[in-house]
């Protein structure tokens, strides 16, 4: 009977014993896994922040090319206005000549329909790169669009970032 009440008393001894250990694994167990979900976390953001910065840069390039073409076409149409002007200038110039002839020349004539016809493909021309000008000034701002979506995106990131730290 002696040695069934040092048994007892030794498991009632060793019980809590167990028990703390038990407890304080359980502790460091948490403390790890929540370390681990932490490391997660700071990897997670660290791969989409690399990402967002790469479709940064590949979104500023595509609003530098944007912005090239446009300027490109602004200078196109620029041109063109003015072999315009200059063809009309032409044209009225020799309608006002050929006013004061009574009989003029069939060169001077065929200069004069020549001049039309050039003034009536330039002003083709004009309208046409007007168009894609325009058309480039849509693209820029909406790749400027984009870019500053992703601007934004990365903003929040880095916010949340610091708020998290």
């Amino acid at each position: 009977m002696k040695a069934q009440w040092i048994l007892l008393v030794a498991g009632l001894l060793v019980s809590p014993a167990s028990a703390q250990t038990t407890s304080l694994e359980t502790q460091v167990q948490q403390q790890m896994l929540d370390e681990l979900r932490a490391i997660h976390r700071d990897l997670k953001a660290t791969s989409t922040l690399q990402f967002l910065l790469a479709e940064l840069q590949i979104m500023q390039s595509s609003v530098e090319r944007a912005n090239q073409n446009r300027d490109a076409l602004k200078a196109e149409v620029a041109q063109l206005h003015a072999d315009k002007v200059a063809t009309q200038s032409e044209v009225t110039r020799f309608e006002d000549d050929m006013s004061k002839v009574t009989n003029p020349e069939r060169q001077f004539v065929d200069r004069l329909n020549d001049l039309k016809d050039q003034l009536q493909k330039v002003a083709a021309q004009e309208a046409a790169s007007s168009e894609r000008l325009e058309d480039a000034e849509r693209r820029m701002r909406a790749a400027q669009s984009e870019r500053d979506d992703v601007q934004g995106q990365l903003s929040d990131l880095v916010k949340k970032l610091n708020t998290s730290n």
